[in-house]
């Protein structure tokens, strides 16, 4: 199958040769993609779910030049790209434009003109300009916009500059970032539909919960002794986990970025209640069980939340560190280290997120000024849980 960045235009249909024409292509262009001019009239051109049966026409052009008619474009919801990829298959007679990607994520409640999709806005900047770079078209889009009767979806697309709304086909593959299980429950259906009915790949098929997550990982004996004890949250579980552990981490099973996070520590007989929050840590000091389980109560409301063993961390400057290790597949299907970095917290709070005013550094050299404390990993052992974590997992 050939394949080559191509620069697509979209012209006036008075410039095309004849009136059945629609696409006007480079030699060099049909060169790279392994088209023979002589044999090939018509063609099979998609681009996403879109697609269309077109004549072709070719012509010299120093550069991979395809251009389009506006009927062709309106066909395939194809809207000016500079840049994209372009792949033919000689068996088909089909040539594939895009690939198209769709990030799937739900309506942000602090969405603003300046910032169309919250917080995330500026990452979904970077996707779209990663996705120009490598000739791949990126939209967004809600699922609520997903219109499965017409094979059409309302997304967006960022181009010179700013975010447009516009009409996608279905895309080649799916980046889900919901966030929500309870949002991405109420879509099931459409993304099973879209994954059984026209063989859509989904990254990210399903959010998993924290309380899921380790109930996966529970149940791998290598990954099991690595867990801290974790239990969901009940007025029994509390009073028994205290008793263990005397300080305890309060997680809402479907939090993110260090958000409503409580730590409980038993001090002679009397609790410590820290709450994290935007602007630092609230801590106060309570006598009795009881009075703790009101604040809790008025804190959690109807929540899920775990309890999880506190755990003792290394520290940098007296400010606790955790470590974070990404690991990817490569092109062959094999995990890979691709970043490891140390988290410190910051000292106005209880996690160590930088959403929360933690700091970043590279953990190699943070673990060489740790080298004074007995309990810190080596690298190398990072390394190796990390990819044995991600192995388990899959």
């Amino acid at each position: 199958m050939g394949r080559s960045r191509v620069q697509i235009q979209m012209i006036p249909k008075r410039h095309f040769p004849e009136n059945t024409t629609n696409i006007l292509m480079s030699h060099i262009l049909a060169r790279r993609l392994g088209i023979n001019k002589k044999m090939v009239t018509h063609i099979q051109v998609s681009f996403g779910s879109a697609h269309a049966l077109s004549s072709i026409k070719f012509f010299r052009h120093k550069a991979p030049l395809l251009s389009i008619s506006p009927q062709l474009a309106t066909q395939l919801l194809l809207y000016q790209q500079p840049f994209l990829t372009a792949h033919f298959d000689p068996r088909t007679y089909r040539l594939k434009l895009g690939p198209l990607l769709g990030i799937l994520i739900n309506p942000p409640p602090n969405r603003t003109a300046e910032l169309p999709f919250g917080t995330m806005t500026r990452f979904l900047e970077e996707c779209s300009h990663c996705g120009h770079t490598h000739g791949i078209r990126v939209a967004i889009f809600f699922p609520e916009s997903i219109r499965l009767d017409q094979q059409r979806i309302v997304g967006w697309i960022h181009r010179k500059g700013k975010w447009t709304q516009t009409i996608i086909p279905f895309p080649d593959v799916i980046y889900n970032r919901i966030l929500s299980r309870r949002i991405e429950q109420k879509y099931e259906s459409k993304l099973a539909y879209l994954r059984e009915r026209h063989q859509i790949p989904i990254f990210n098929e399903k959010f998993l919960n924290k309380w899921q997550v380790h109930q996966i990982l529970q149940q791998d004996e290598q990954m099991k002794v690595m867990l801290p004890e974790t239990v969901l949250l009940s007025v029994g579980m509390l009073k028994e986990m205290l008793l263990r552990y005397k300080n305890l981490y309060l997680k809402p099973t479907n939090g993110s970025l260090g958000g409503g996070i409580i730590r409980l520590i038993l001090d002679n007989k009397k609790l410590i209640y820290q709450s994290s929050t935007p602007n630092g840590t609230i801590t106060r000091t309570l006598s009795t069980f009881q009075e703790t389980l009101k604040i809790l109560k008025r804190k959690i409301g109807n929540q899920s939340y775990l309890i999880q063993q506190g755990l003792t961390l290394v520290t940098f400057q007296r400010r606790p560190v955790d470590f974070r290790v990404l690991v990817q597949k490569s092109k062959r299907g094999e995990w890979r280290i691709t970043s490891a970095v140390g988290r410190i917290a910051n000292t106005q709070h209880i996690v160590s997120n930088l959403a929360r005013g933690g700091t970043l550094r590279k953990a190699s050299d943070l673990l060489k000024e740790l080298s004074f404390q007995h309990k810190k990993p080596t690298i190398l052992q990072l390394k190796r849980t990390a990819l044995e974590v991600a192995k388990g997992f899959e």
